[in-house]
């Protein structure tokens, strides 16, 4: 009995310490040690020796993958990881980090490709739901709108009503001009909701199937359902397609003598509302002005000829005539003008600022930058000259000087100029974006 024991005791123990020994191990288990007291280049080594031994151990290379994305040679750690794939195409942790390197280094076939694989050999509906929406997430940003809309297709064929799915399918049919198709789908998440359901649970799904009626211009079904979303984040957002907004900004362009982008604006709000008076009022009143009242600019002339004083009523007289000229798109004139006049009125600021606008409409930069801040910092300028002037000068200013240019649109973001200044940052903003994509 005694001689048994000793037998049984001594193979227990040679088969721990054969395991103990098996050299892969002994290696992985060293390299482990390494990573975790980040002594990367060290686990590396002690990876590539258990691999010298045999390269058929996945996760060696999955670790040793890691270790190399540590010291930042991503190009090793792909290979390695593309072998764990190799060796063992179950192996699910190698797809996360496979995916997201080519997330960040924006390789999208290699990202879809990856995520294809994934998405075979994941068998849980759940994780493969959440890929797709993930996967979907990152192209939608992307604005590679084809793409997402494969993975949330895929999500609802794997589940029909998941509610996650179904609106970031109606965000990317809407990107995608499939308005139709956004509807119905946002119609299918809110049949899933009570009648009374809080604003807050649905504002979210109302504000996406108001844009998809707003974006194809059926505007007497957009607004009355983008109103049950006009809350929270979206209000912002709302407002900016309202008439009033696009009245606010054109009235602030028409102060600047921008007149073509006013009635840009303005058509706009006619567009939503067909009975918006006031747009046809301030339209109409454009239009006025552009006429060239050939008449009137010739009996000003005469008035005006060779004058030299400082009678209040000249001064007037120059204003309304160089306004009119301005409107007539005679430029060069008033400026001539707008010079004559300072001679005899030395700082009329209302002068000065005729001047900035035909310097700024001729295109003559410099000389507008000039005109333009002595103007800003004369201290007899009231607060509302202040915002009209910084508003100009952003345009002056124009992506030639950016940074400048947006510091003037923000100097104008006050009183009735808020929503013109905050249109013009977001419009030279999109500008710099677009120039940087090209």
């Amino acid at each position: 009995m005694k001689n048994l024991l000793l037998i049984f005791l001594f193979l227990t123990s040679t088969a721990v310490f054969s395991q103990e020994k098996n050299p892969i191990e002994l290696f992985f288990k060293n390299a482990e040690k390494f990573r975790v007291a980040k002594d990367y280049h060290r686990a590396i080594v002690e990876y590539e020796q258990a691999i010298s031994l045999s390269d058929t151990v996945a996760k060696v290379h999955y670790w040793k993958g890691v270790c190399n994305l540590m010291i930042k040679d991503t190009t090793r750690a792909l290979q390695d990881w593309q072998k764990v794939i190799a060796l063992d195409n179950n192996y699910l942790p190698v797809y996360p980090a496979l995916s997201k390197v080519y997330q960040n280094q924006k390789k999208y076939f290699q990202y879809k490709k990856y995520v294809d694989v994934w998405l075979s050999v994941e068998k849980d509906p759940i994780k493969r739901i959440n890929l797709c929406v993930e996967t979907a997430n990152f192209f939608f940003y992307q604005d590679r709108f084809q793409d997402a809309r494969i993975y949330s297709q895929n999500a609802l064929g794997i589940a029909p009503d998941h509610v996650e799915s179904l609106y970031l399918d109606a965000q990317i049919t809407n990107n995608l001009g499939k308005y139709s198709e956004s509807i119905i789908t946002i119609d299918k998440i809110l049949s899933q909701f009570a009648a009374n359901a809080p604003i807050n649970q649905t504002a979210k799904y109302y504000y996406e199937k108001g844009m998809a009626y707003y974006l194809q211009e059926d505007y007497k079904n957009a607004m009355p359902i983008l109103s049950k979303a006009d809350v929270g984040p979206y209000k912002p957002f709302i407002t900016k397609l309202k008439p009033d907004y696009f009245f606010a900004v054109a009235s602030a362009l028409e102060d600047i003598y921008n007149f073509d982008q006013a009635k840009t604006m303005l058509e706009k709000a006619m567009k939503v509302d067909p009975t918006y008076i006031k747009a046809n009022i301030l339209l109409a009143d454009i239009i006025v002005k552009e006429e060239h009242h050939h008449k009137g600019i010739h009996l000003f002339e005469l008035g005006l000829k060779d004058y030299k004083g400082f009678d209040k009523l000249y001064l007037k007289a120059y204003d309304q005539f160089i306004d009119i000229l301005i409107c007539a798109k005679k430029y060069e004139k008033a400026l001539k003008y707008a010079d004559e006049c300072l001679a005899n009125f030395q700082g009329a600021r209302n002068i000065l600022y005729y001047k900035l606008v035909a310097q700024y409409k001729l295109g003559k930069r410099e000389e507008a930058i000039n005109t333009g801040v002595n103007l800003l910092s004369n201290s007899n300028v009231s607060p509302q000259e202040f915002v009209k002037y910084s508003l100009l000068m952003g345009y002056v200013y124009n992506n030639q000087d950016l940074q400048k240019c947006i510091q003037s649109f923000q100097d104008a973001r006050k009183g009735p100029y808020f929503p013109a200044a905050t249109y013009s940052i977001e419009f030279f903003s999109t500008e710099k974006n677009d120039g940087a994509q090209m």
